[in-house]
Order: structure tokens, then sequence, then C-alpha cells
């Protein structure tokens, strides 16, 4: 699972500051951005545990990948 659409949502969160510490720890490890790193988690976590995404986006995704088709003459 990834996360392709335009990020245009906000989402403030309020975490200890050993949760933020380990967080950026991981994604330098990674060579990442903290939001990076964490959708990578969240979309393992998705992937594992057989977590689809919400209709709306599938319906979305189908919407850009059939326009992406080209047909041959």
């Amino acid at each position: 699972m990834r996360f392709e659409e335009t990020k245009s949502d906000t989402l403030n969160l309020r975490v200890s500051p050993s949760f933020k510490l380990a967080l950026k720890a991981a994604a330098d490890h990674e060579q990442r951005s903290m939001v990076n790193m964490l959708e990578v988690l969240v979309a393992n976590y998705c992937d594992q545990h057989r977590i689809s995404l919400p209709a709306s986006q599938q319906r979305e995704r189908r919407v850009v990948n059939k326009s992406n088709i080209k047909v041959s003459a």
C-alpha cells in the first residue's frame, strides 16, 4: 500500500518527547522525513494486517489508472 495522492490534509499530533526522538532517529536512519517515516510504517502495518484503502481512495486510484491506459490502433 502506498499513499500516492497529493498531501492536502493536516494532522497535528501530541506525542511524548521520547516518541518524537525515536521517530526522528528512525527517519534519519532511513534518510526520510518524519512524516514519510510515519507513512511507511502505517503502509507496512496495513499491508501486514491486510487492511485495505478506504473505498473512496480505491475509486480515485481506479479512475487514475483508467485515464493512463493507452489504446493502440
